[in-house]
Order: C-alpha cells, then structure tokens, then sequence
C-alpha cells in the first residue's frame, strides 16, 4: 500500500466483519507495539449522544491551556484524517500511512477490524508526536470498544439512549451495563445522563469507581454556555468542566481558559448553521435521542417561513422512532436515498415518512446536489433548510456548502 486510501481500501475489503467486538485481537497486537501501557493521561468519552461535542471541548479547553492533545473521534465527515487530530489538527496521511504499517507488521497474520486499526494506529501517533494528554472517544457501547484497551484516568459517559440495539441490547438498563465497561476501580467516572439507568449507580458500585452524577453531584449552574447550538450542550459543559476538576492535580486548567474555550469551540456537522437566508443547519442525529434534541431546538428557535428537511439514514436504525419525533418540526421531505448495503432504500425511507405524516409532501432525488438545487429554487429567506440523518447527509451537504 502507497497511499492512505489505498490502505483503507484494503482494510475493508480484507476483513469482512466491519463490527467485531472483543479486546483479545488488539491487546495481542497493541503488546507487540509496546502500546499497552499509554504514557499519559487518558480521557475516554462513552455514550449514546453527545460523546463527538464532549470530545471538541475538551480539546478545545486542553489546547487553550496549552497542553498537546491527542483527539480519537469516529466517523469521519470529509476525510479519515479527522479521526486521529493532534491539537483539533487531522493526522497527515504519511503519518497514518506509517501507523499501519507498524501496526500490519505486529498483527503478523491476526485479523483486526477496520476500527481496530484505526484506533491503534491513533494511540500510535500520540505516542509518536509526544502528546500531553489523549481524549478517546468510544466508538460502539463501551465494555468490548477497542479503546477500552486502555484505563481510563477519568471516564465520562455523556447520555443513555436507544441505538445499535443488535450489539448493546434493546434497553436503556442494558445499554447502560455496556458503556459502564470504560469506568475503572478508584477513577472518577461523569455521568451526564440527568435519568440515567440503574445499572449506571450499580456497575460503579461493583467495578469501585467514583461516581459523578448530573443533577445529584454536579450540575451546569455556573458553567458558561458553549458556543454548539442545542439545550443539550449545557450538559455536556458541565460534565467537561467536572472531569477536568477531577483531574486538576496531574492536567491543571484554570477558569478561565474553561470559560474561554467552551465561548468558542466548534464542532463540524452538529447543529451547525452553514447558510443564512434560508438558515441551513447540518446535524447527525440518526436515533430518537438525537432527534428528541434537535426536534426541541428548531421548536424552540422558529424561523417565519417553512422547514424543508434533506433526509436519509441507514436501514439498521429506528427510522421511525427519528421521524415520529421530527415530523411535528417539517413542512416537506427532500429525501435523498444512500448507497450501499446498509442504507435505507427510496422505498422504504417514503413509507417511513408517510407513516409518521400522512399529508407530508415528499420529494426524492438521486444526489444530495440535485435535492439542494431543488430546494434553493423554492426556498425564501424567512425558510429553514435542516439536512439530518445518517453522517452521510452531512457529509454530502458539506461537499455543497462548505467545499
């Protein structure tokens, strides 16, 4: 392999299971690299929603400080580099290129995931560029995650929700159980879920972790509002600004540069406004949780004219739970099919629709630029344009509005 796209390209078609949880594989190779063992402080970000703007602020507030931070986040938008960023800046490709190629060179015949690469490969280049402190943001439920290779000095688990059911379980108690895995004895775990399950409480209490509820321990009075657009982020603030208390005496942040960087972080692709007149918002919410917060936002922020929602996801998600939730906040479906196995079809995306509207006027298109030329046509100032979804709507919008 040349390039990082030939590399990638090769990992997802040499190993057919894209989802394979368990930590044997990636210990085995992670001990080969003398990886296991991270020589400096680690963040690591559980939860349902809300994990990706966790992860923004704390690099956010740690870089102001002055600390070297090395960001692990997933999916990417525009490019894989965003994964693995040193200071909010994406990897380049020569120094992921060289990641794998240490990393193929250990597993010496061993089959690791896509995400099981991409995750050593990101500990890997923290450790190369001399990092201060490493913020991981788990990918898929928490206990069997590749990045619970590594202990936690201070765990957040930002929310609970209903998603990827077929792997965590169908429950909020059972989710629960599975993203508690990142907490460790005698560690400060934040647990931003102002309800949280009951298996949040017991599994701290058996794993001898030192719990941090939202609403009993700490809560987001005094903390600065964030610049990321959502009621929701006042939370995540909160249980930022508590995990970098507990970790005062080895990361040491002062007010000020807390305040300061939560006034101005930024996150790609979460609420985020790219176009004024019409307002243009861009989010990835792809379950009910996410779309509960964003329904609530538009309700609260109304705009004079119509909403015209660009809309996909993938099959594999509670499409209708998304839609129920949303079509209260839309005026007409600009629905825009995905490719691939898992995406929802033209069909299905339309019943899914009608079901939750039976008077919703729905538009189809084969591109994202089809639907949005369709959409700049008709929309007035006063409108309001919401593209949400799958990350591939955001992604696809981006490439339009922000080259």
């Amino acid at each position: 392999m040349k390039t990082l796209d030939d590399w990638l390209r090769w990992q997802e078609y040499q190993f057919l299971l894209s989802i394979k949880l368990g930590l044997e594989r990636i210990r085995t190779v992670a001990e080969r690299m003398d990886l296991l063992q991270l020589p400096v402080p680690v963040i690591m970000v559980g939860g349902t929603n809300g994990k990706g703007s966790t992860c923004a602020m704390l690099t956010r507030i740690l870089t102001l400080q002055g600390y070297r931070v090395g960001t692990y986040t997933s999916p990417h938008l525009m490019r894989y580099n965003e994964r693995i960023a040193i200071n909010a800046e994406p990897a380049s490709d020569a120094m992921i290129c060289e990641a794998f190629t240490a990393i193929d060179k250990a597993r010496d015949g061993i089959d690791l995931t896509y995400f099981e690469f991409g995750t050593l490969a990101a500990a890997w280049c923290f450790v190369q560029a001399k990092v201060d402190v490493m913020v991981l943001e788990v990918g898929l439920g928490g206990r069997l995650d590749a990045c619970n290779l590594w202990d936690a000095d201070v765990a957040i688990i930002t929310s609970i929700g209903i998603d990827h059911e077929d792997w965590l379980g169908s429950t909020r108690k059972a989710i629960g159980r599975e993203k508690a895995g990142i907490m460790r004895a005698g560690k400060p775990v934040i647990s931003g879920d102002p309800q949280p399950p009951a298996t949040i409480a017991s599994e701290a209490a058996r794993i001898g972790a030192r719990l941090l509820q939202y609403g009993q321990d700490f809560n987001a009075e005094g903390v600065p509002t964030p610049a990321l657009l959502g009621d929701v982020q006042q939370q995540n603030a909160a249980c930022v600004v508590t995990a970098l208390q507990q970790l005062h005496e080895i990361l040491p942040v002062s007010p000020a540069v807390m305040a300061e960087g939560l006034r101005t972080v930024s996150l790609t692709g979460r609420m985020q406004r790219v176009h004024e007149e019409p307002e243009v918002l861009l989010d990835v919410a792809h379950n009910p949780h996410a779309a509960k917060e964003l329904a609530l936002w538009l309700k609260k922020n109304p705009v004079e004219g119509k909403t015209f929602a660009i809309f996909s996801i993938l099959a594999d998600k509670d499409i209708a739970g998304v839609l129920e939730i949303m079509a209260t906040q839309v005026n007409e479906w600009h629905l825009v099919p995905l490719s691939g196995s898992r995406a929802a079809s033209r069909e299905l995306l339309v019943d899914k629709v009608q079901a939750s509207d039976a008077q919703a006027t729905i538009h189809v298109y084969s591109d994202f630029q089809s639907a949005w030329n369709s959409i700049h046509l008709m929309a007035e100032k006063q409108d309001r344009v919401v593209a949400f979804g799958s990350f591939l709507v955001v992604s696809g919008m981006l490439e339009i509005l922000v080259p």
